[in-house]
């Protein structure tokens, strides 16, 4: 379907999909009474600095406004719209895999606990034009353009200036959101003020924690794959990952030797292929579309593409796709491999509060890799972290996972879900996600 969608699936970098060919287009804020869904919630919709929007109030509407919790949610890739979130996981309504396309009300939906507002970022993705001027870009312009929305947020929204305020995501949001929440602390924006946790769902926040643990992973879940030659890959994998490090942190910023690691992980996605699984969730089958992304986003596209629901989101002259892969290949060899966790622990120290949470059969972002790089990350509370033992998840009277927590960081294995954990157990995500941004214990 394109030329480097090999080199880039076997790098794991997450979700890609065809480039999407977007006119230049800008539309004022608007607000929408037209549900998508039958869904109660207001929505607001529209730009802020360039970059694409959905404001979803909460759905509880018997408390005030002010006292519910703001939550920006931000979708991997690089470049996979936040849109997939909000239609696929967690939001007010999910559209479902099956044709004809169907979309019903999400009695999980996260509105259920906070505000959401979704964002379409960096430029190029989802409904975000572009910028002409920008022939290449960085997750340092990602996250001024991010810094830069939020201030545009709380002058087009002054009622929500004061809300508390999380961030959460995704996949390769484990770089976006440390990068986004770790600028707004050095400038101490407003946003920063607001500030209280943030939350990332099997995320690339450490590459070398993921392909160190990529063997024991894969032998815990499916014999079948077999690691012999990929182990020879390994050290020389984490040295080259290493050596691409900024100086700053210990580095030589020389990543030409981190096609190792391209070697590495096509040996392992190879086997995968060809048993017909899901690397996102190795307990579902892969399923083909014209994304080739194992989950039949072909419905999704149907639907945010109709006519109707392209008026009700408050867009026109412009297409949607899931991922837009000139974002994705663009960022292929800058900050993939950033070690992003010296920021999460920079957070901690300075008393935001942040969960780590990780379905465990997804191979892409594996939940071991999160386990590893919150154990040996260096802060102030890796003792205690480290001398507390795992605690079953008990929701409904049923074991959902383990818990591992200490000192504002909590470390969530989700059973039975894969890279998308809203998706595979929506009512867990829902029960975890209320628990943290209303600052009560996982177990």
């Amino acid at each position: 379907m394109y030329t480097v969608a090999w080199r880039l699936v076997v790098l794991f970098l997450l979700l890609a999909c065809r480039p999407v060919m977007a006119s230049i287009f800008f539309k004022q804020d608007t607000v929408e009474d037209s549900s998508l869904c039958g869904e109660p919630e207001p929505r607001h919709t529209g730009f802020l600095n360039g970059l694409y929007y959905i404001f979803y109030e909460a759905r509880v509407r018997s408390v005030v406004a002010e006292s519910v919790p703001l939550v920006i949610w931000l979708s991997g890739g690089p470049g996979c719209s936040s849109l997939v979130g909000m239609l696929f996981e967690n939001g007010p309504c999910i559209v479902g895999e099956d044709s004809p396309t169907t979309i019903s009300l999400n009695v999980n939906s996260w509105t259920q606990a906070a505000h959401m507002v979704y964002i379409d970022q960096p430029r190029g993705t989802g409904f975000s034009p572009a910028r002409a001027s920008l022939r290449s870009w960085s997750e340092a312009t990602a996250v001024d353009d991010l810094v830069s929305f939020l201030d545009e947020f709380y002058t087009a929204f002054p009622t929500f200036a004061s809300n508390e305020l999380y961030i959460f995501g995704e996949s390769y949001a484990g770089h976006y959101i440390p990068d986004l929440a770790h600028e707004l602390l050095l400038r101490n924006s407003r946003a920063f003020q607001n500030l209280k946790g943030i939350g990332i769902g099997n995320g690339l926040t450490s590459v070398e924690a993921l392909f160190d643990t990529l063997g024991p992973f894969v032998k815990s879940v499916n014999n079948d794959i077999l690691l012999t030659e990929a182990n020879d890959y390994v050290e020389s994998c984490e040295e080259a990952i290493q050596a691409c490090q900024d100086p700053a942190i210990g580095g030589q910023g020389d990543c030409s030797k981190v096609t190792v690691c391209e070697a590495l992980s096509s040996n392992v996605m190879a086997q995968v292929y060809r048993q017909g699984l899901n690397h996102y969730n190795l307990d579902r089958k892969c399923h083909s579309d014209m994304f080739r992304l194992c989950y039949r986003f072909q419905p999704l596209y149907t639907f945010v593409n109709s006519q109707a629901t392209m008026a009700k989101l408050g867009i026109s002259g412009h297409s949607w796709a899931p991922c837009n892969s000139d974002v994705f290949a663009g960022h292929l060899d800058k900050d993939y491999f950033e070690e992003s966790e010296g920021k999460v622990a920079t957070l901690l120290d300075h008393g935001i509060r942040v969960l780590i949470y990780a379905g465990d059969k997804d191979l892409v972002c594996n939940w071991m890799a999160q386990d590893k790089w919150t154990r040996e990350m260096t802060w102030h509370g890796h003792d205690e972290f480290n001398g507390n033992a795992m605690s079953a998840y008990v929701f409904k009277g049923e074991k959902h996972g383990q818990v591992r927590s200490a000192q504002g960081l909590t470390f969530f294995r989700v059973y039975n879900a894969g890279h998308m954990v809203p998706l595979d157990q929506p009512a867990v995500a829902l029960d975890v996600f209320r628990k943290f941004i209303t600052n009560h214990p996982l177990v």
